[in-house]
């Protein structure tokens, strides 16, 4: 257990509070992107957070300021020397470096002076590198660690290329070939200990790596070939990945030594796990916590809706918050939960409602406004400040905070 502890604090720095249950109250509503935007990364601390949008810039956000006491809510930094639409970033050293990838194959590590609360960070491009469209094609995911002396930024590119640059001796520490008869890559993911990683492709494959030998060990693919949206590493279960897929707004635990899909949530009226007729919203952005051994998941994505889903009772699980055009802002909904071919399903079913009732009554008041997203969600995250807080963002450039 006392293993379990350590690793599920080396997994997250500040875990939600024990029995942390988002209500779904927007506290703000960020509208200084001009485009999508298409990630959101929290730093270790969570004392800012940062945006990389197709308007070609990164903005970084106090999360302090999120408590919804203060009126305004302004980025504390803009970053825009990049001359292509950001697709995604993450922190490296705590919140000391951000390092950025664009559609136009530049990388960028920056350098971020803040002062102590972050008033107005400082940045500095602190190394570059341009990868060659032709040859490699533009980074797709990006992730950062530690391996020993070793400080790796490593990143996947469009045209089948993993390397890890080690910012260190600004040098290749590793690079791997991934073979692109498999789908192109379309997210990365990498075991806390750097044992392995595992990729998803475009056509549903999930492929893993040794990352002592940098050797492919395994590949499965999803039975649809469904594309992989967004892959985790699973936060309890040492050979275990989370995937989004595209569809249905599938959720899977894969097994990545037996090629087992293990749990499946299914938000969608397609019959759990069909292949035939897949609901056409998908899970863009999917954030997970051990929380001390009761693992939780927060999903979000072309529905509009964001939903929390507690692994351990499925049951509980619930919409945070749903879209703008939601009616009523939510439908009604349960959860349950089955075997089907040897994967549990967590399937959400539409109750029904007495309708008529409530339509009729005239909403009054400035409650009546919508606040969920009017766009695809394309990017889900959390940061704890006095409270836990959730933070998704749009394909419209909309930042929205919840409690």
């Amino acid at each position: 257990m006392a293993k379990q502890m350590m690793e599920s604090a080396e997994w997250e720095s500040r875990p939600p509070p024990p029995g942390w249950h988002p209500k779904g109250l927007l506290v703000a509503h960020l509208h200084e992107h001009k485009s999508a935007v298409n990630r959101i990364r929290v730093s270790d601390e969570h004392s800012i957070f940062a945006t990389a949008s197709n308007d070609g810039s990164v903005k970084v956000w106090d999360s302090q300021k999120m408590e919804g006491k203060t009126t305004t809510t302004r980025s504390v930094l803009t970053y825009s020397r990049v001359g292509g639409n950001v697709k995604t970033l993450t922190f490296c050293h705590g919140s000391h470096y951000l390092a950025l990838a664009a559609d136009n194959g530049s990388i960028q590590l920056l350098a971020v002076e803040a002062n102590k609360p972050p008033k107005s960070p400082k940045v500095q491009p602190f190394q570059t590198r341009s990868l060659d469209l032709q040859e490699d094609g533009c980074a797709v995911d990006i992730h950062h660690f530690n391996s020993g002396p070793q400080s790796v930024l490593a990143y996947a590119t469009v045209n089948g290329s993993l390397v890890g640059w080690d910012l260190r001796s600004n040098s290749n520490a590793w690079t791997l070939r991934h073979d692109l008869r498999l789908g192109l890559i379309t997210s990365f993911t990498v075991d806390m200990h750097q044992c392995w990683l595992c990729l998803g492709t475009s056509s549903g494959t999930m492929a893993c790596w040794d990352m002592r030998f940098q050797l492919p060990i395994s590949n499965h693919s999803h039975p649809a070939r469904s594309r992989i949206r967004r892959l985790l590493m699973h936060p309890l279960y040492q050979s275990s990945v989370i995937a989004a897929v595209q569809g249905n707004n599938e959720v899977s635990m894969w097994d990545m030594e037996t090629g087992d899909r293990k749990f499946t949530l299914w938000a969608s009226s397609a019959p759990p796990l069909s292949e035939m007729q897949p609901s056409p919203h998908s899970v863009h952005g999917i954030y997970c916590s051990p929380a001390d051994g009761n693992p939780l998941l927060l999903t979000a994505g072309s529905d509009m809706r964001i939903r929390f889903w507690d692994l351990a009772y499925p049951e509980r699980s619930y919409i945070v918050a749903g879209g703008a055009n939601d009616s009523l802002h939510c439908p009604s909904v349960l959860y349950s939960r089955k075997i089907i071919e040897g994967t549990e399903v967590v399937q959400e079913i539409h109750s029904k409602q007495k309708s008529g009732v409530v339509e009729d009554s005239p909403r009054r008041g400035p409650e009546s406004l919508p606040v969920g997203h009017h766009d695809i969600i394309t990017d889900i995250a959390t940061f704890q400040t006095t409270q836990g807080f959730i933070v998704t963002s749009s394909r419209d450039g909309i930042v929205k905070v919840w409690k």
